[in-house]
């Protein structure tokens, strides 16, 4: 099994995946489309480093202008999905910042159905929360219905990964430092301690 986040700029992996990264280190990949400079690069380390995972890789595109490079975004995740061949992507959901929605569109596009050789199509794909932009920018049918339950020590190890993006870190009431809060909130309404929630986009069951 390999799980592959795509997020936009690095912290969002974090922010919405760091619990499901913190479930399954080894089975994940994280892939970063923007550069957010050399500082930010050290914290997404540490963020990965406290959340387990050993394999990520940065495209580099620059940040806040994903759309101005869309046929490019989309070749090199063609490439990657294609090398890689994760069982399950997951993609940002498109809210108010401009490369959430490109990096959702552009992984969309990645995951579709083509007949180029060689091509990969992802048989499960899931839109993750990254619950910092609570207004949508364009209409969306998606909506949380998958939830991944977590232990005390994932929802410990999520919020520890945001908090080590101290550059983005407001402090006070902010989504960035309430992560085990909204996690409590999430899982307790379904019966469990602590979970994240996920939009179900496409989930292709293996063949008998």
């Amino acid at each position: 099994m390999t799980r592959l986040i795509l997020a936009p700029h690095m912290d969002d992996e974090s922010l919405g995946c760091g619990g499901l990264l913190a479930k399954y280190p080894d089975e994940s990949l994280v892939v970063t489309l923007t550069d957010s400079g050399p500082i930010r690069a050290r914290e997404h380390e540490q963020a990965l480093d406290i959340l387990g995972v050993q394999r990520s890789i940065a495209l580099g595109f620059p940040d806040t202008s994903l759309s101005a490079h869309m046929a490019q975004v989309v070749g090199a995740l063609d490439e990657l999905f294609a090398q890689e061949r994760p069982e399950e992507v997951y993609l940002p959901f498109p809210s108010l910042h401009q490369d959430h929605i490109a990096a959702y569109e552009a992984g969309m596009r990645a995951c579709r159905a083509s007949m180029s050789p060689g091509h990969w199509f992802p048989p499960t794909i899931l839109v993750y929360d990254i619950a910092v932009y609570d207004v949508n920018l364009h209409p969306s049918d998606l909506r949380w219905n998958v939830f991944e339950p977590l232990t005390e020590a994932q929802a410990d190890a999520k919020a520890a990964a945001c908090a080590a993006y101290v550059t983005e870190n407001p402090g006070g009431a902010h989504p960035m430092s309430s992560t085990k809060e909204l996690a409590a909130a999430v899982g307790k309404i379904r019966l469990v301690d602590f979970a994240e929630q996920y939009a179900l986009v496409r989930h292709l069951r293996p063949p008998a």
